[in-house]
């Protein structure tokens, strides 16, 4: 969290197989310093994911751009706004 409150990320590479690393704190200080927070838990299997689609998306008030490494299901919002996480090839994305 400090890190996040001291350099202000725009974006969160989940590479880690922890899940839950990005936690609340972690998602909502980065998502109040950038209009659109990148968040992609890339990590495999879901339970592994650094957050789910769910988290990111209601911590973000669905703004973030999201993009997972699993599958994670569509989100609908408390005002009936629905999102579809994607999911991203990791060969693609992961650092080669």
């Amino acid at each position: 969290l400090d890190v996040v409150k001291k350099f202000k990320p725009t974006i969160l590479l989940g590479m880690t197989t922890v899940g839950g690393l990005f936690n609340e704190n972690i998602v909502k200080e980065m998502a109040s310093n950038v209009d659109r927070p990148i968040i992609f838990p890339l990590s495999n299997p879901t339970t592994n994911a650094e957050c789910t689609a769910e988290q990111a998306f209601e911590w973000t008030g669905g703004k973030c751009i999201f993009a997972a490494g699993s599958p994670f299901d569509p989100v609908t919002m408390e005002d009936g706004r629905t999102y579809y996480p994607t999911q991203c090839n990791n060969m693609y994305v992961f650092p080669g």
